[in-house]
């Protein structure tokens, strides 16, 4: 009798694992996919689909069709819990499904249980949700033409500053006529903390030239709808951090990571901030029929920043284990490079490399970027 397994998200993970199920195919296991979304993002592209260089049949992976062409079952669902000891998942459309082993690749989103009035501002994922209100701002901005429109970006990671880059470029192209204020919020002292200093002296150059206001030390804490919005005016907002006040007329949130919370009642063992911790065979440590990759999950013995560099990296490695594991065989531990290129697109046609303490900006990296981005995608 074949074993059941379920892929549980369509993150890069998953993807890569599809790609490879499609041409090894295990007759001895069942696969099923399940997504809460058809049409899954690529991180890579992302930025410069809100920029405008890619379209979204070109930022996005078809999962349906994917799962098609590698004769693997598709379940359009979300998962909602797991209960791994009766081998059981719980969605919200079907109820429940049964596995004998199961992998989790379902991403994280921005961490705002701290922001009162949080429901006010735009969480950069679920993407799709994000996507939507980026459409419908810019219609909204399209519509009333205002003479000014101030955006505001919580958070100072690689994610906000390349959407600060990319946001700006796009409004800037689109309604030249209209003064822009785009302003980074940061909650700490510094812009990337995890890079190099000279990878930060060039990052607050370039904000600086595209007049993107940096605001260091101030983390969002609350969000206050100003007034409505009529025929003449655009919604407005008020942010309030460490007693200062700004008035912004949207606020993109792009906190730090947070896991599922259904995952607290799971069962399963999770780090200190919640996501899985899992094994360098990508095994939970708690579950080892249980297995986790991209943002969900945390290497405890390798543990690297929630990138997707490191999602795309566990996609072959995953894929293998999967299969040993149905197979019954030994896995093999997965170790990711202790070091990676960063590549920002600026939305401009250029992007900034950042590698251990060098930093570079130039058109050539876009033209890399997209290279790379674009051969990821080929694979789909």
């Amino acid at each position: 009798m074949a074993k059941k397994l379920l892929l549980v998200g369509g993150g890069h993970s998953h993807a890569l694992v599809l790609k490879h199920w499609r041409r090894h195919p295990l007759a001895a296991v069942d696969l099923t996919l399940i997504s809460d979304v058809s049409q899954t993002p690529y991180s890579g592209m992302l930025p410069g689909h809100v920029a405008g260089f890619y379209s979204h049949a070109e930022s996005h992976i078809d999962l349906p069709r994917l799962c098609a062409s590698a004769g693997v079952n598709f379940g359009e669902d979300k998962a909602i819990a797991i209960d791994p000891e009766r081998n059981l998942l719980t969605t919200q459309k079907r109820g429940q499904w049964r596995f004998d082993y199961l992998s989790l690749d379902i991403g994280s989103t921005p961490f705002i249980d701290d922001i009162v009035g949080a429901e006010y501002g735009i969480p950069a994922k679920p993407v799709p949700q994000f996507l939507a209100a980026w459409q419908a701002l810019l219609q909204n901005i399209d519509q009333h033409r205002p003479e000014k429109f101030t955006l505001a970006i919580a958070g100072g990671g690689a994610g906000g500053v390349e959407l600060a880059f990319n946001v700006q470029a796009r409004l800037a192209k689109f309604f030249p006529a209209i003064e822009l204020d785009v302003q980074i919020w940061q909650r700490g002292a510094t812009l990337l903390s995890r890079h190099s200093a000279q990878g930060r002296k060039l990052i607050e150059k370039l904000l600086a030239k595209r007049n993107i206001t940096v605001l260091l030390n101030r983390p969002v804490t609350t969000i206050e709808r100003e007034f409505s919005p009529d025929d003449n005016q655009l919604t407005c907002y008020k942010l309030e951090s460490n007693d200062h006040w700004r008035s912004v007329n949207a606020v993109f949130l792009v906190t730090q990571a947070s896991p599922a919370p259904w995952l607290a009642q799971s069962g399963l063992s999770l780090d200190s901030r919640g996501f899985i911790s899992v094994k360098p065979t990508l095994q939970s440590y708690s579950h080892p029929h249980i297995f986790a990759a991209g943002d969900v999950a945390t290497m405890v013995d390798e543990p690297r920043p929630k990138a997707g560099v490191f999602a795309v990296r566990q996609g072959k490695p995953l894929f293998d284990n999967l299969c040993r594991f149905g197979l019954g065989k030994d896995l093999k531990p997965f170790i990711p490079q202790s070091q990676y290129l960063s590549l920002l697109g600026t939305g401009d046609g250029k992007a900034i490399a950042l590698w251990g303490p060098w930093a570079s900006y130039c058109q050539c990296w876009w033209r890399l970027k997209d290279y790379i981005d674009r051969q990821f995608m080929e694979q789909f």
